[in-house]
């Protein structure tokens, strides 16, 4: 319990900075914390820190509740299914698998604000997305020594 509530004080220094320093395009903080969790403590516990961490972004945003719940909980659940089927994990495996999460994570969030805000997908610019996902990627390569996800992450399968 005690090292959840220290990931969510980690999520909300993330929002912060992201908002504070980051003004328009910049890395997901969220989605790198959420897959780092997910990868330390398995599915259940990293499925439901990635669905309150997106219950958080979708509050502080003031749109509508779900798209950033589903798409962080996706997350989660996705990394560490995918880890489970990979033997050799590595500082490039895990920063490729954050950079296609965070691809369907932006996905996610655009596509259910299209359909609920009738928001148009077709006019979103699509230089924005290269740019934060390079910076997402420079952010996973920071959290991967950061969290050391290299030892011990992941060997002990969930019953």
């Amino acid at each position: 319990m005690k090292n959840f509530l220290l990931y969510l004080v980690f999520a909300y220094l993330a929002l912060s900075v992201q908002a504070i320093f980051f003004k328009g395009i910049g890395p997901d903080f969220v989605i790198v914390l959420v897959c780092c969790y997910s990868l330390k403590y398995g599915y259940a516990k990293g499925t439901a820190y990635g669905a309150l961490t997106g219950l958080i972004i979708d509050t502080m945003g003031g749109f509508i509740l779900g798209p950033n719940i589903i798409s962080k909980s996706l997350a989660a659940f996705l990394i560490r299914m995918v880890r489970g089927k990979i033997f050799e994990w590595n500082m490039f495996v895990n920063t490729i698998m954050i950079a296609l999460l965070a691809v369907i994570d932006m996905l996610i969030v655009y596509l259910c604000h299209e359909m609920f805000l009738q928001g148009s997908f077709a006019t979103r610019l699509w230089v924005i997305l290269p740019k934060e996902i390079i910076f997402t990627i420079a952010a996973a390569l920071a959290a991967y020594k950061l969290f050391s996800l290299d030892r011990d992450s992941g060997l002990r399968e969930e019953r």
